[in-house]
């Protein structure tokens, strides 16, 4: 991720300050401000004016405009020239169709566009209002009379027919600064195949009309985005790959603020080729129908090196959503991996986020119980080294069971679909088994200081995974409301599961204090093995009960002893499950040999001493409460629970891991 960084540091540097720019005013090519006259014209005479001078002279040039209403269609900017709007200038789009070009190479329609230019600029605090509504009315009307070929989907024009306010193709060293673009009639602004953008302290209104996409950066090298305001009706900051060898790398988006009745921040949907070292820093999210972030590869693409780091969501209707998934086959090796959210910060409503914009978020996903936060792999194509640290999430809660039912047995988890080749948005499931994060199909997922907040009472558990291997959460804490169940976390079909807690103190005052209660559990962590890696501890195995080992279920009495010769016998006697019926069994580290496992039946919970020489180290010099011994691969099942002690790294150095370790050290 450091590579990401300094590469976006470098990448700052390559908008260089042009030298002193010679101006031109479109007032001298008799622009007329009165905003009926057509002036199309004279402000293309001005920019063919200044490119001329400027390919003559290789200075660049400045086009002004001044105060006033300049009604145009599509106009075409040229290499080194800036179209400088004044504080007062409107640029009003036409909502005659046909004024507006459809570029060949492009082939959309737009206001202003640029095709293979390089230093070109839109500047100033003037405006640029596209009539989006008024324009796409006129294009329907035009489809009907049978002037315009178009078949219509979804009831409206597509949106190659509806002009743009920006298209820039294959363009480098292009700044877009200061201005105010208002109302499109189909995506607001797109940037493809260009390469040193910056797009600064821009305003963007884009709510008048379907596709209202506030910003599209296509196939881009070299991109800064920075002190933006979006707001749309379709995704707000889309990031997109038409081309199977296209590239979009070494991209920052900084204090930035989105609104949205779709996506945030949005990779796709369209991910043809390849993305890699992103950087989204200290930005934040509103009122936003879907995710405040979105991040997929659904058409082949591979997406890589993405950092997230400083996002406030509030009032969103998901946190994030990571996506990988088979819609469209493209090319070979696709991937999405090494994705870091960290310092986030979100607050879920129950109620419709977007509600009062002209075009919400699609009835169809409604109603629904609030969805997750999600990490969904598809089989055989796994979401790989995913960070979430420091994060913040409240839930509204009021999951109602009576309305659906999500259960988190291995059958209930297996009948949730897949979806392989549907639109990727979180809503398509409508119905999850957890209240704050879902991940499926994925390897190497880190929770490092994760707190999972629940409003109101809840029936699910904050996460459940599934089909996960490598997953670690450390330091973290889920607060969930009672009367429903303890369980917090659900890990079904899960390899290499760590759980490591280094300050549960902290957490705990901090939990107690955000619910106004003192019943606050003194536990590392809520945690529940809910279920082994297909199949119960007990299927087909020989039972042995944990009570009749001597092993006491007071939460005070030291079981390590009996638990160990309980074990071991186990062992001496061909292998079976040792069985925990309802109680607190207190313990020190104990070794399951080979073909032993554990299996804790609902409200039996298994709780590690607060004395921290009840875990002698292993060979490896690693503290755990659960160790395998040599040849031995334990499940540890059931829907019961497993707790470590809060006073316990108080006293001892490092952390007391909750995980299988080899007893043997590893090989030097």
């Amino acid at each position: 991720m450091k590579r990401a960084i300094l590469i976006l540091v470098l990448t700052l540097g390559n908008f260089v300050a042009p030298a002193a720019a010679q101006t031109l005013s479109v007032a001298d090519f008799d622009a007329c401000a009165d905003g009926t006259t057509l002036c199309t014209r004279p402000i293309q005479a001005a920019i063919d004016s200044a490119a001329a001078r400027y390919s003559a002279l290789g200075t660049p040039q400045v086009v002004g405009v001044p105060a006033g209403t300049y009604l145009v269609g599509s106009l075409y900017l040229k290499s080194g020239v800036t179209l400088h709007l004044e504080e007062g200038a409107l640029l009003l789009g036409s909502t005659n169709p046909f004024d507006y070009v459809k570029d060949p190479d492009i082939r959309w329609t737009a206001m202003l566009f640029a095709v293979r230019q390089h230093h070109i600029g839109l500047t100033g605090k003037g405006t640029i209002d596209g009539r989006g509504w008024e324009a796409a009315q006129q294009v329907m009307e035009n489809i009907h009379k049978g002037l315009v070929k178009d078949p219509l989907r979804y009831d409206r024009p597509d949106g190659s027919n509806r002009p743009e306010l920006i298209h820039f193709l294959g363009c480098d060293q292009v700044e877009v600064s200061g201005i105010t673009l208002k109302d499109p009639a189909s995506w607001c602004q797109q940037y493809e195949l260009c390469s040193h953008l910056l797009i600064d302290g821009i305003r963007v209104d884009a709510k008048c009309f379907w596709n209202n996409d506030g910003l599209d950066i296509v196939d881009c090298r070299e991109v800064v985005v920075r002190n933006c305001y979006i707001d749309a009706s379709d995704d707000a900051y889309c990031f997109k790959s038409h081309h199977t060898d296209g590239v979009s790398e070494n991209v920052l988006v900084e204090n930035c603020v989105g609104r949205s009745s779709a996506n945030g921040i949005k990779f796709g949907t369209a991910t043809r080729g390849t993305f890699r070292h992103f950087v989204f820093r200290n930005n934040e999210i509103r009122d936003t129908y879907r995710s405040a972030i979105t991040i997929a590869s659904v058409d082949g693409a591979s997406v890589q090196d993405i950092v997230v780091d400083g996002l406030r969501c509030i009032h969103t209707g998901n946190p994030f959503f990571l996506r990988f998934s088979p819609r469209n086959s493209g090319t070979v090796g696709p991937a999405l991996r090494d994705i870091v959210i960290r310092n986030l910060y979100a607050e879920v409503p129950f109620d419709k986020p977007d509600a009062g914009y002209r075009y919400e978020g699609p009835v169809e996903d409604q109603p629904r119980n609030v969805s997750p936060s999600s990490i969904m792999g598809c089989p055989g194509m796994r979401i790989k080294n995913v960070l979430l640290e420091n994060i913040e999430i409240t839930y509204p809660g009021k999951a109602d069971t009576a309305y659906a039912y999500c259960g988190t047995s291995p059958e209930a988890l297996a009948a949730i679909p897949e979806w392989e080749r549907r639109y990727p948005e979180f809503s398509m499931w409508k119905e999850l088994p957890a209240w704050g994060l879902f991940v499926r199909h994925a390897d190497s997922v880190t929770l490092r200081n994760v707190t999972l907040r629940v409003a109101d009472c809840d029936y699910r558990p904050a996460l459940v995974a599934d089909d996960v291997e490598g997953l670690l959460i450390e330091k973290s804490h889920f607060d969930h409301s009672e009367p429903y169940r303890e369980c917090q976390v659900v890990a079904n079909n899960c390899r290499g599961l760590k759980i490591r807690q280094s300050d549960t103190k902290a957490a705990s005052r901090k939990s107690a204090a955000s619910r106004g209660t003192s019943d606050i559990a003194a536990t590392a962590s809520d945690v529940i093995l809910a279920h082994d890696n297909t199949t119960p501890c007990s299927q087909g195995a020989t039972l042995y009960r944990a009570s009749l080992y001597g092993c006491k279920s007071n939460g005070s009495t030291v079981n390590t002893g009996s638990l160990q010769a309980a074990l071991d016998r186990i062992g001496t006697q061909g292998g079976g499950t040792l069985v925990f019926e309802v109680g607190r069994y207190l313990t020190g580290s104990v070794t399951i040999p080979p073909n032993v496992n554990i299996q804790l039946n609902e409200g039996a919970i298994l709780v590690g001493s607060d004395n921290p020489f009840d875990y002698p180290p292993a060979p490896d010099g690693r503290q755990a409460l659960l160790l395998a011994s040599d040849g031995a691969s334990p499940k540890v099942c059931g829907l019961g629970r497993i707790e470590t002690h809060a006073a316990l790294p108080a006293a001892l150095p490092g952390t007391v891991e909750l995980l299988i370790v080899p007893t043997t050290a590893p090989a030097k």
